[in-house]
């Protein structure tokens, strides 16, 4: 079942209940800045952290088991006056959520930030939900000798974050075929076979757009404007990073008029989503070894005519249990 973000940030501030009765003050100069700087800044480090789910009293949700249900919160990490990384919690906008007393409500988080502008993040958290659980899990199975399966988590063997470049190699193995129609999809984002790059180069805006739409789309909400951080969040669920000065760009480096980015009311608005403009067969996926990064090579066979070969790197993540992966690095031939 689909997971909208916008179920998913209501959760996070009914978990912050569980902390004190917050409000957010919209009417503080420092909101403001925070606001009109946007959750795109090249300086801050954003992501969800797993959090016990609480009910409207506060008091923790337990399943059947009596077991404690978690979800996700979408954080800004920041570090305090002490040295100490901290996760503020952030709202559907992408501000931060504040209590009674004008202080941000914070959340536990591994991540630690080794400058503002730098960080080193920690493994995640799992969720001990039985539903994420399920929906997250890679179940494979090998087609021929000398494949190897996926594994639901592959620990990282190096201590390294980097993500593997598209010309890097790997060992064979077989996702199952909901993991594939997944990944199938995500790549079959209208128009992003016009963009190549490599993660370390961060994300194009004209990507970034056309996969923005994508995922406005699959939201099923009935608008077309939505709160820039909705947008901005969703795209740090597709590629699995900030994709740097989305809203001051799109505009100009989109190369689309579907999406259009006000700055007056911070918000997005959609004239229409894309048609299909190719389909893509997964010819085989590699895996990279470390950190849930895999290579996939694919055909795809464009609606205009013709076909481009395309190498993706994706990661497995919990960021949005329904898709799953995200984009790390593309290279279309």
């Amino acid at each position: 079942m689909k997971k909208s973000i916008a179920i998913l940030l209501a959760l996070s501030v009914l978990i912050t209940s569980a902390f004190v009765a917050c409000k957010k003050q919209d009417d503080s100069d420092e909101d403001t800045a925070i606001s009109e700087q946007g959750i795109e800044d090249a300086n801050d480090e954003y992501g969800f952290e797993v959090v016990p789910a609480t009910d409207k009293d506060g008091k923790e949700v337990t399943d059947k088991n009596g077991k404690t249900v978690t979800t996700e919160v979408a954080v800004k990490y920041e570090v305090d006056k002490k040295g100490k990384t901290v996760a503020v919690v952030l709202n559907s906008k992408g501000d931060p959520v504040t209590k009674k007393n004008g202080k941000s409500v914070t959340v536990k988080t591994d991540v630690k930030l080794t400058t503002k502008a730098k960080t080193k993040k920690s493994k995640k958290k799992k969720t001990t939900t039985k539903k994420a659980s399920k929906s997250t899990k890679a179940t494979t199975v090998p087609t021929k000798k000398g494949d190897k399966t996926t594994e639901p988590e592959i620990t990282t063997k190096k201590n390294t974050e980097r993500p593997p470049k598209t010309s890097d190699k790997g060992e064979r193995v077989v996702f199952s075929e909901e993991d594939q129609q997944i990944v199938k999809s995500m790549l079959e984002v209208p128009y992003l076979y016009n963009t190549s790059y490599e993660n370390a180069d961060g994300v194009p805006i004209e990507a970034a757009a056309h996969a923005a739409l994508w995922m406005l789309q699959r939201e099923g909400i009935s608008t077309k404007n939505y709160a820039a951080g909705t947008v901005v969040i969703d795209l740090f669920k597709y590629f699995g990073q900030t994709v740097i000065n989305f809203k001051t760009k799109v505009n100009e480096e989109g190369k689309t008029e579907n999406i259009v980015y006000k700055s007056q009311t911070d918000t997005f608005s959609v004239s229409d989503y894309e048609p299909e403009t190719h389909s893509v067969t997964i010819d085989n996926i590699q895996s990279m070894g470390y950190g849930n990064y895999y290579k996939v090579e694919g055909t795809a066979k464009l609606a205009e005519g013709g076909k481009k070969k395309v190498i993706a790197i994706i990661q497995r993540n919990r960021l949005d249990n329904s898709l799953g992966f995200s984009i790390k690095a593309l290279n279309w031939k």
